[in-house]
């Protein structure tokens, strides 16, 4: 039987996003800066989000001494990956490009942004050039 791929709910994501922010920190560390930012969480409950996170393989641990270490085992980019490709599966048809017609209706860009959009359709776009073949 095929193993489910890790979900990582959004209050777990709030916890990677400070080890990816801090490159390793303790749960007190992790805590402090969840009140940075409005969390109001107990100890215990980041100590559990943590132990989920290490149990799911996306956090390592150093338990070596009094207060454990925890790193991220997963990038960032890999779990917008993983995100992306789960919310164009469910909501849009397996389709990228309904997503991306969306966004680009929904959300204006910047005209930088539009400016590397445009060049990366180009690209996809391109005819192949016949005396090259």
């Amino acid at each position: 039987m095929a193993k489910r791929p890790v979900t990582i709910p959004d209050s777990e994501l709030d916890v990677l996003k400070v080890l990816w922010d801090r490159e390793k920190a303790t749960v007190r560390e992790v805590l402090e800066s969840l009140r940075l930012v409005g969390r109001e969480w107990s100890y215990a409950t980041v100590a559990t989000l943590l132990d989920r996170l290490e149990t799911k393989g996306v956090v390592t641990s150093d338990r070596s001494e009094l207060a454990f270490v925890y790193r991220p085992a997963i990038t960032a980019h890999e779990v917008q990956q993983k995100r992306v490709k789960s919310l164009v599966e469910k909501l849009y048809q397996g389709e990228p490009g309904l997503l991306v017609l969306h966004l680009l209706k929904s959300h204006p860009l910047d005209a930088k942004q539009a400016s590397e959009v445009r060049a990366i359709l180009d690209d996809m776009t391109k005819m192949p050039d016949p005396n090259n073949a």
